[in-house]
């Protein structure tokens, strides 16, 4: 058995929306598990300030500037990522619209937008990841960030439910289609995290007091810590994980399973 199957030293892992928090966290997990990590993120300059940190705790890391809902920015991202490492070993989709609101005023734009980011955007990264992954020979694992929203009904999030629910289904599909090549697709599925997202968070019970309900409604009665969903995508990225495709992992301190 190998000494440390979660170590990541010499591959090479693309994450998009990283340049600040959940992407962030987990750019920084794997870099500190070994990995060279590509960051990239709409904004240059968050993108950079995530790969200057991996630097200074001794890990390698460049940046890069993308836009995922356009085929082609995902393509010239994965092709700048083999350019300067090499290889590509690990893809990890991550991004978020934080749109959302009560679905009968949900507005045109509003719906088409978060699809566009966050299922639309997912499977292009995804599919550049794929053709250079193929390419090689060599196999990878590609993570998606989802939600514990594609299983758990919530108010006035419509939006991201729908298209994470369709990001689980796409990482069972591509498991099926991409197996043979070596490729396994899975997703990371969080709960309640300790970084509130820009628009705020949805509420999780009838009162307006979120953390009362939040805890209430938590079997580990709290928010996750960033690191806490980091580590899951280390494992699904390393060869701790070699014989799991196909999965979504809730990682929600079991608020998905009350």
């Amino acid at each position: 058995m190998a000494s440390n199957p979660f170590d990541l030293s010499g591959k090479v892992a693309v994450v998009t929306g990283s340049g600040r928090g959940l992407g962030k966290g987990v750019a920084l997990g794997l870099g500190a598990a070994g990995a060279r990590v590509v960051t990239a993120s709409r904004t240059t300059s968050e993108a950079e300030a995530t790969a200057a940190e991996i630097r200074r705790t001794g890990g390698k890391a460049a940046a890069f500037s993308v836009d995922i809902t356009d085929r082609g920015d995902c393509s010239r991202l994965v092709a700048d990522a083999v350019g300067r490492y090499g290889s590509l070993d690990v893809m990890v989709c991550n991004a978020a619209s934080n749109l959302h609101g009560p679905a009968l005023d949900l507005s045109e734009d509003y719906w088409t937008r978060c699809l566009e980011v966050e299922l639309t955007g997912y499977f292009y990264a995804a599919q550049a990841a794929g053709a250079q992954m193929v390419k090689q020979g060599t196999g990878g694992s590609i993570v998606m960030i989802s939600a514990n929203s594609s299983v758990v009904g919530y108010s006035e999030l419509i939006t991201t439910a729908a298209a994470k629910g369709g990001v689980d289904q796409m990482c069972r599909n591509l498991a099926v289609e991409w197996g043979r090549h070596n490729i396994r697709v899975n997703s990371v599925n969080p709960g309640y995290t300790e970084h509130l997202p820009p628009a705020g968070d949805v509420k999780p019970g009838e009162s307006d007091d979120i953390e009362a309900d939040l805890r209430r409604l938590t079997p580990l009665p709290r928010r996750g810590r960033i690191e806490e969903f980091a580590w899951p995508v280390v494992f699904l990225a390393s060869d701790a994980s070699s014989f799991v495709t196909g999965q979504n992992l809730m990682v929600d301190g079991g608020y998905s399973i009350k």
